[in-house]
């Protein structure tokens, strides 16, 4: 063993084969013909299959212009897809569907390891305990239900960048401020991947925060923490401005409902290590892995000795057993306030997400500490053959599906009180339409001054006939409307973007050219040891 650890360490070549190799073995759920049937796998699946359609026309601009009988679905603009369109390309240049979806899977796989052996190396200065971390988080329980059961791809994302911002808080608190770019990293990452992870995560960095609150009198610490933030804020404009202003001109329904109480976490489902033995009501994931709570107890046992030299490591555990009773206690969820700040959640065990990637951390530099090499052996077997046995029953128990037509799960991003209706029976007496290419073509039948067209209205669609384009507003029933001239024959309406969302992209390129300056600047100085 301790051979092949030699080995494995001597050389950067060898670590990149081992965290191919482990991504690989980690991801071998994948290999079985058809997808997994999860429970957001046709929303994604949907999503992939209309950026493809965005990319065959030229036609990048938030909207999927091909969804909901082609009357325009806006979800890109409240729901991020940068990401997305790695498969979505890929599907655009004729791969299959299943083969751009398991690509996808193996990447979010491979760079959430590469993310925890980078964090974990920086973080402890230990190639041990980074091997550590790195083996457990490829075969962590909920990475491993996020991906394959919920098929969770967007908050999938999240264990990518995560590890990056305690890293990046790590390195601004506790080491070297010259690394706080990490912290932009993470949160720009997390922000275009999924918003409620987003959120979840600034609760989590303002505790941080406020424990190391004292250490802003030092002002590079102040300094590096407010550049990180503002650039953070810069890069991702080009969505959070539209976002901003799509909410502020129209009231959209963002959940069918919020159902926290249903499914606040069983506490016996914390010890479960296999979610896949209860395939027939698999929606509530098992724990996190009943390992860690043992080596939770270790460290309870050890804190104070540990406690006078490393802060860094209580915080992670003190936040990994928090977010376990966020996710299990109902009394907790019963209070008016706590359910007002986290019912967005709409699922309690979210903040498995958040236990596993604190706990692999604050495991980690704790075995830089606590010596006894034989639990670690064991909590490595334990962890590798309970992932391998889920593994073997995920392909055994799973339904595999080929994908089939459209999803908008519960009508999120819809106009308010939007009926499905208008668009499923929609007639229109006074206009004649067709599609081409993302652009509605519409020619006037009969006039009349104010005209419902075929399109849910989002802010930001251009209506124009050959001499100049008309203001829109939404109708009562959620569609777009336009008031037009007499003389109007024949009019194209297509989504092009607001003024805002031009300008967030503008501020986008300048916070993406600004973290480039930042980041070389710092290089340069750390080299000249300024």
């Amino acid at each position: 063993m301790k051979k092949i650890y030699n080995k494995i360490t001597s050389k950067k070549i060898y670590i990149a084969l081992f965290l191919l190799f482990i991504s690989l073995l980690s991801t071998i759920g994948i290999l079985k013909k058809g997808i997994v049937f999860g429970h957001d796998t046709y929303f994604h699946i949907s999503r992939i299959e209309a950026l493809a359609l965005k990319f065959k026309f030229g036609k990048l601009a938030p909207m999927y212009f091909n969804q909901l009988n082609d009357f325009g679905y806006g979800e890109p603009l409240f729901y991020p897809d940068v990401f997305l369109y790695i498969p979505g390309f890929l599907r655009y240049i004729g791969l299959n569907i299943n083969v751009c979806t398991k690509i996808f899977m193996y990447l979010i796989n491979f760079f959430s390891i590469l993310s925890m052996y980078i964090s974990v190396k920086k973080i402890t200065k230990k190639q041990h305990c980074a091997i550590i971390g790195t083996i457990l988080y490829a075969t962590s329980l909920y990475k491993f239900v996020d991906i394959f059961i919920r098929s969770a791809y967007a908050e999938s994302l999240t264990f990518i960048f995560l590890p990056l911002v305690i890293l990046g808080l790590y390195q601004i608190f506790y080491e070297d401020t010259k690394q706080g770019y990490y912290l932009t990293i993470g949160m720009c990452g997390i922000l275009l991947s999924h918003i409620i992870s987003f959120y979840l995560t600034c609760f989590f960095v303002l505790i941080i925060v406020l424990i190391n609150i004292k250490k802003f009198k030092n002002k590079k610490i102040l300094l590096s923490f407010a550049i990180n933030t503002i650039l953070s804020i810069l890069i991702t404009s080009f969505f959070w401005m539209p976002f901003i202003e799509q909410n502020l001109a129209c009231e959209f329904d963002f959940y069918a409902y919020s159902p926290v109480l249903e499914n606040v976490v069983p506490l016996a489902a914390l010890f479960m290590d296999f979610p896949i033995l209860n395939l027939y009501q698999e929606w509530f994931p098992a724990g996190i892995g009943f390992a860690y709570y043992i080596v939770t107890y270790i460290f309870i046992r050890y804190i104070k000795t540990i406690k006078k030299d490393n802060n860094f490591v209580t915080i992670m555990f003190g936040l990994a057993i928090l977010s376990i009773i966020f996710s299990c206690c109902k009394f907790l969820w019963k209070i008016k306030v706590f359910y007002k700040v986290f019912s967005v959640i709409q699922f309690p065990w979210r903040f498995y997400l958040f236990a596993t990637v604190f706990i692999i951390i604050g495991i980690s530099i704790l075995f830089g500490y606590y010596k006894n090499k034989q639990l670690i052996k064991i909590l490595i077997i334990y962890s590798i053959g309970i992932f391998s046995i889920n593994m073997c029953l995920l392909n055994w128990k799973l339904k595999m599906t080929e994908p089939l037509g459209y999803q908008i799960m519960l009508g999120e991003y819809l106009p308010k009180n939007f009926d499905m209706e208008t668009i499923n029976n929609y007639k229109n007496k006074y206009i004649e339409f067709y599609r081409e290419k993302g652009t509605t073509i519409i020619k006037i039948k009969k006039y009349k001054s104010d005209l419902e067209l075929p399109l849910i209205y989002y802010k930001g669609y251009h209506v124009c006939d050959s001499e100049k384009c008309y203001k829109t507003y939404k109708t009562e029933k959620g569609l777009l409307g336009i008031t037009i001239d007499k003389e109007t024959k024949q009019l194209t309406a297509e989504y092009t973007g607001t003024k805002i969302y031009e300008l967030g992209k503008i501020v986008s390129y300048a916070g993406v050219t600004l973290f480039i300056i930042y980041y070389y600047t710092l290089k340069r100085t750390k080299k000249e040891g300024k």
